[in-house]
């Protein structure tokens, strides 16, 4: 024998809605659910994987490892740190998509920028950032945080790590750690009512506050000297203009030296870009000390 074919019959939403309210547990709620955070495992924004940017100078911030790895899980990291410290595997996972679709449904909103030819190419980065691509150039990364500054409404200062292994005269080998800071765009034009991001240059961990501390900007400027002390290498902008222009600028702040009259229009355009550069930040940390 066959069963008899399952009729299924449509309702208005008017007559789900008075079916309801026959429900004899309709009034039934549930208890609210709490999470809670272990301290003796270092929950939230404590997990393993964590550093303290304090050993760069910086207290105050934690370095978090994001997970999955790249720009896109950053991206989710930025929009809600504690919560994306607490979520699941399987939720990251699912945000990273949501990420990507919403990013590159937005790819249009570049049509005005300096991205104005590359709005397909951020498209497809979008694409194989989500799929793990391993083959992106640093001119894609470049992009890539050059389009979340419209997206994400923020700046980024990026750090290159790298680990070289140098061969001494006595045969043996040892390894040093280079450390090169660039920022997203020139921040010679940063508004100072957008947030900016210390981050991995390839989205592996960004910086983010442990407590109540100064936003970045008001910082910035005393840490980029800091570390360029340290042997740190920091690509500063450059500025426009001629020569002439350039060392009028020099002049005017006061850093003119007889000696630079010597020097290429390109070395005193980076010079003037780096004064300005710092004068901005330290200005930045003036205001907020006064508005306190």
């Amino acid at each position: 024998m066959t069963s008899k074919p399952k009729v299924y019959q449509n309702y208005r939403f008017d007559e789900l809605i008075a079916f309801s309210q026959q429900n004899p547990h309709r009034s039934r709620t549930l208890k609210p659910m709490e999470v809670t955070c272990s301290r003796k495992n270092g929950g939230g924004l404590r997990e393993e994987k964590e550093k303290e940017v304090s050993v760069w100078g910086w207290k105050g911030y934690t370095m978090l490892d994001v997970e999955p790895s790249g720009i896109l899980s950053m991206v989710v990291c930025m929009e809600d740190p504690h919560a994306y410290a607490l979520s699941t595997p399987s939720i990251r996972s699912q945000l990273v998509i949501d990420v990507c679709t919403r990013l590159q449904q937005r790819t249009e909103e570049l049509k005005n920028g300096p991205l104005m030819r590359k709005r397909k190419r951020i498209y497809e980065i979008l694409g194989a950032l989500y799929n793990g691509s391993t083959i992106l150039e640093e001119k894609d990364y470049v992009d890539m945080f050059l389009a979340l500054e419209v997206f994400q409404e923020a700046y980024f200062v990026r750090l290159h790590r790298a680990i070289q292994e140098v061969v001494e005269g006595t045969g043996s080998e040892s390894t040093t750690e280079t450390h090169t800071l660039t920022f997203s765009s020139s921040p010679l034009l940063w508004r100072k009512d957008r947030p900016i991001w210390l981050v991995d240059a390839h989205g592996r961990w960004m910086a983010i506050p442990t407590d109540t501390v100064q936003p970045m900007a008001e910082g910035l400027g005393n840490w980029l000297r800091q570390v360029e002390e340290k042997g740190w290498k920091v690509e500063w902008p450059e500025v426009e203009g001629t020569k002439t222009d350039i060392v009028e600028q020099l002049t005017t702040l006061g850093i003119w030296e007889e000696g630079d009259k010597k020097r290429t229009k390109d070395v005193l355009a980076v010079r003037l870009g780096r004064e300005k550069t710092l004068r901005i930040f330290s200005s930045s940390s003036s205001s907020s000390s006064s508005s306190v």
